[in-house]
C-alpha cells in the first residue's frame, strides 16, 4: 500500500469522526455534551463547536483525493485547540491533553498530504 493511499484512509478516518461526532454535538448538545465530557460548556457554544466539526468531517470527506483537502485537516488540526481549552474550563485537564495530541496527529495526517499533492 503506498503512502498515499495511506494518508488518504487516515483523512477519512478524520473526517468520519470529526463527522459524527461533530453531528452528534450540533443535534444534540446536551446529551454529547455529557458524554463528550463538555458539560459544563454553554450549550451555544457545544453546537458552534460541533457544527464546526461537522462541517470540517464534510469538507474533508468529499474533498477526497482534492489538492485542498489537506487545508481542511489542518483547519480541524486547529479546533483540537478549542476543543482543548474546553476541556480545561471543565476540569478534563487529560482530555485537554488527549486534545493536543490529536493536534499533532492531524498536523501530521495534513503535512503528509499537503507534500503529496506537490508530486501530483
Amino acid at each position: 500500500m503506498s503512502k498515499n493511499a495511506i494518508l488518504t484512509i487516515a483523512a477519512d478516518g478524520v473526517g468520519a469522526v470529526s463527522a459524527s461526532l461533530g453531528g452528534f454535538l450540533t443535534i444534540t448538545p446536551l446529551r454529547a455534551g455529557r458524554w463528550l465530557g463538555l458539560a459544563d460548556t454553554d450549550v451555544k457554544r457545544r453546537r458552534v463547536l460541533g457544527t464546526a466539526d461537522l462541517a470540517l468531517g464534510i469538507t474533508i470527506i468529499v474533498g477526497r483525493s482534492s489538492r485542498w483537502q489537506w487545508r481542511a485537516v489542518a483547519i480541524r488540526a486547529l479546533l483540537h485547540l478549542a476543543f482543548a481549552r474546553e476541556y480545561k474550563r471543565n476540569n478534563g485537564r487529560h482530555k485537554a491533553v488527549a486534545m493536543c495530541a490529536l493536534l499533532i496527529i492531524d498536523a501530521g495526517i495534513a503535512i503528509g498530504l499537503r507534500k503529496a499533492c506537490r508530486f501530483v
